[in-house]
């Protein structure tokens, strides 16, 4: 961009003109380069400025009912199984911690560190549903990485929405599986389904959750998820990361 202006100073001074506008020139090519530089800091300090938004509306997404349920199941353990209370009370704080520590995390994650984390979070649930909660996973594929808590929000709604909501519950299973230009996690249950055609119901916070999350994954990896559910058979969705999005120089963990 400078090539030019600089050819343009060698001139004036071949023809032997005015210092004065070389000088001048020169002036200019500063203040545009001040200028330039100034508004590429502005920009880089407004995304980050943004992704932390994204990420804390994330860390938010630890709805109120959730801990007041794990607290509450706890409470029932430490009278009828004080070891199990005791083994829940560390899972339930490593939980926590691990959401905390997505506040400094700016960079996908391997997907056996956003694994380990979701089974703590569903161990807490087994503790609440009982048999009413089946789980299940098959991890064929692991080498891949992934926007730290991405999954979550699936495997919650699988829970609250689709095995917690039917009247003899059901199973949530999470696999993975690598194909020819992807990595994909599924997650899926046997509750209720909904009607993917049918208007979404404006109840905040769920919704806000999805989208962040869904933007995350677009941003981060250039993945997206896929929704499938039938009414009365369940509900699949499916995390696509492609394999082109998968180089990443550095991450913070």
């Amino acid at each position: 961009m400078l090539i030019p202006v600089f050819n343009q100073i060698i001139t004036l001074y071949s023809f032997e003109l005015s210092t004065e506008y070389c000088a001048m020139l020169i002036s200019i090519v500063l203040v545009f380069g001040v200028l330039v530089t100034k508004r590429e800091k502005e920009h880089i300090a407004m995304e980050k400025e943004l992704y932390e938004a994204r990420v804390n509306v994330m860390v938010s997404q630890i709805q109120p009912h959730f801990m007041y349920n794990a607290l509450t199941s706890i409470a029932m353990m430490c009278r009828i199984d004080p070891d199990t209370a005791q083994e829940a009370t560390v899972t339930f704080a490593k939980y926590l911690r691990g959401n905390m520590d997505s506040l400094r995390q700016s960079s996908p994650v391997a997907f056996e560190q956003e694994l380990e984390h979701l089974k703590k979070y569903l161990y807490i649930e087994k503790l609440r549903f009982g048999d009413m909660l089946n789980i299940e996973y098959d991890i064929t594929a692991t080498d891949f990485r992934l926007p730290l808590l991405s999954i979550q929000p699936l495997v919650e709604n699988a829970v609250k929405h689709g095995v917690g909501m039917a009247e003899d519950g059901g199973t949530v299973k999470i696999s993975t599986r690598e194909t020819e230009t992807a990595f994909e996690v599924i997650i899926s249950d046997d509750g209720l389904g909904f009607d993917v055609s049918a208007p979404i119901k404006d109840d905040g916070r769920t919704h806000v959750g999805m989208d962040n999350t869904k933007r995350r994954i677009k941003e981060m990896c250039g993945g997206e998820i896929k929704i499938e559910s039938a009414v009365g058979k369940g509900t699949t969705a499916t995390v696509i990361l492609p394999k082109e999005g998968q180089n990443f120089e550095d991450t913070v963990s």
